[in-house]
Parts: C-alpha cells; structure tokens; sequence
C-alpha cells in the first residue's frame, strides 16, 4: 500500500515512478495518450486537444476516448 501511496503522489507532482512495468503510447488525431503500468495500478497521462489531464487508479482503469457526455 505504501508503494502505491508514494507513486501516487510523484505522479501527481510530475516526477517519475519508480517501477513502471510496461509504457504505452496511444497516438490520436489530436494528440497522445500515455499509459504506464504499475504493480496493480495504472497511470494514464492525457495529451490530447479534446482531452487534457491525468488519471491513476488500478490496472482495470480503461483509456477515455473521448470527453464524457454530461448531458
């Protein structure tokens, strides 16, 4: 739990993680996607025009394809 504690937090303040399995990049019209997989979490990094932030959760988090309908 501590280690997924920390790697939040360095994620959140834009330094690197420390164990990162596996690196994905996803490639958009408008932008990327990177994903990087923890030891049971995943951190996903939003690059895109229609899409900008970042998420952290656990490894079944799915990539968004696009902005959530509101409405």
């Amino acid at each position: 739990m501590g280690l997924i504690l920390t790697e939040y937090y360095r994620y959140q303040e834009d330094k690197p993680m420390l164990v990162v399995l596996k690196e994905e990049t996803l490639n958009y019209e408008d932008g990327h996607v990177y994903v990087y997989y923890g030891l049971g979490y995943k951190a996903i990094s939003y690059e895109r025009t229609s899409l900008h932030g970042k998420e952290f959760g656990h490894i079944f988090i799915k990539v968004k394809e696009k902005i959530p309908n509101n409405s």
